[in-house]
């Protein structure tokens, strides 16, 4: 029972840490990295104390790797930033390997699920997308007169990705 209860202790305040995650990415477009660490601290000592075998510790720090990698790819097409990057390395660790495709799938409806609602919120606050068309035109002006934006978000609809991660990690334990 002692086994037990401790990884469902570990569980909980992984869930914790998560949470606490995604409400300072929503409030304050955050991701601190003490509490990243603080996850990846309580996996290794889970990892320690449960004394599991070499192949699982390795299994998750491929899935770090990979994940880290993957988005690293995205920070640089401007569709991610750092934090958000070194949450999916921490969630590759945690989660490990042996169901990677279901957890990218996961991740993913949970990205979608959080940008349609924040799509919603932003168009019932007045936003509109603008066509190709008047995007290209900017583009040209800009460029004409020499202009460089000034944000790395400028004309761009933005969203927190912790709370989609969130949501698509409890999906994925949900349906696994």
């Amino acid at each position: 029972m002692r086994g037990f209860f401790g990884f469902l202790f570990m569980n909980v305040i992984m869930w914790v840490i998560f949470c606490i995650i995604a409400v300072r990415d929503l409030r304050e477009h955050r991701i601190p990295n003490k509490l990243l660490l603080t996850a990846l601290i309580i996996k290794s000592v889970f990892f320690i104390l449960a004394d599991v075998n070499l192949d699982v510790l390795l299994d998750s720090i491929y899935s770090a790797v990979i994940l880290f990698c993957l988005g690293l790819f995205f920070f640089f097409l401007r569709a991610m930033s750092p934090g958000d990057v070194k949450l999916l390395g921490t969630i590759g660790y945690i989660t490990g390997i042996t169901q990677f495709g279901s957890l990218l799938f996961y991740l993913t409806m949970g990205g979608g699920l959080v940008a349609i609602f924040c799509l919603f919120d932003a168009i019932s606050q007045g936003y509109r997308p603008k066509s190709l068309k008047q995007k290209t035109n900017e583009l040209a002006l800009s460029r004409e007169l020499g202009k460089i934006p000034h944000s790395r978000y400028e004309q761009k609809l933005v969203m927190p990705f912790a709370p989609s991660v969130v949501i698509g990690l409890a999906l994925f334990y949900y349906f696994n």
